[in-house]
């Protein structure tokens, strides 16, 4: 049996709730959104997800769930990379100044997660 199995609903509720922020914020600044799996259990942990985030857990509920496979472009064993409408492709774009693009979506995510959690759990 599948951990996704045991998983209820709600997990992997929280799971979109918080990819579509990431996906929102991303595509306000017409960037692309790929995040490494540590980066992504950051953002889950801050908002009191319960899941956490590695290649094979993240397989199975892809695989159970549509939902999650609408919001994501592309998913290996490094991270996975969400479907920003409107963004050119990540690996067109070039790194700006000291920071990657990578670090500054996770920065970005980190920060703008919680509270637009707090506006729709409202």
């Amino acid at each position: 049996m599948r951990f996704v199995e045991f998983a209820p609903n709600q997990m992997i509720d929280r799971y979109v709730v918080v990819l579509k922020n990431l996906i929102g914020r991303a595509s306000a600044k017409k960037a692309p959104a790929k995040l490494n799996w540590a980066g992504l259990n950051r953002i889950l942990k801050s908002n009191d997800a319960s899941v956490a985030a590695d290649y094979e857990t993240f397989k199975a509920m892809y695989d159970s769930s549509p939902a999650l496979q609408n919001l994501v472009k592309n998913f290996n064993a490094d991270g996975i990379e969400l479907n920003v409408p409107g963004a050119p492709d990540a690996d067109q774009e070039a790194p700006q100044g000291d920071q990657s693009s990578q670090d500054a979506v996770d920065q970005t995510a980190a920060s703008a997660a919680p509270q637009q959690l707090a506006q729709q759990t409202s």
